[in-house]
């Protein structure tokens, strides 16, 4: 509390300590306590959802590589191989071995992430190609 007092022409402030004063003090540290934790918890969740985007954008590519390769790699009995940056991947295309009118063969893609080292794979069953050597 502040008081002030006149004297003699010349005015002076004293001051006189309550016991309220170191209040103000308190809840400014627990103001600032509260405000920090919030901040922190914020960045950190921040950092988790970016994570999170990223790793679904990586899947939906993978995805649709998935679909493209199925759809249009050669349809030989040879393992095929490549990379388009983000992802390394094989094709292969094999003999089920049963015995059917029309060969059913297995083709499968494998992908994996250059970044992340994340699989991804698909597999259907087709005929098989007619020539056995491609």
């Amino acid at each position: 509390m502040w008081r002030t007092r006149v004297g003699g022409g010349a005015r002076t402030v004293a001051w006189r300590p309550t016991d309220s004063d170191g209040y103000a003090l308190t809840d400014a540290l627990v103001a600032m306590l509260i405000l920090s934790t919030t901040l922190v918890l914020g960045l950190t969740a921040l950092g988790q959802a970016r994570q999170v985007a990223d790793a679904a954008w990586e899947a939906r590519r993978a995805e649709a590589l998935v679909s493209y390769l199925l759809e249009t790699a050669p349809h030989t009995y040879a393992s095929t191989a490549g990379n388009n940056g983000a992802f390394a991947w094989t094709v292969e295309t094999t003999g089920t071995g049963a015995e059917r009118p029309i060969e059913v063969c297995r083709r499968a893609v494998a992908l994996r992430a250059v970044r992340s080292g994340r699989t991804y794979g698909a597999a259907t069953l087709e005929t098989c190609p007619l020539d056995p050597l491609g």
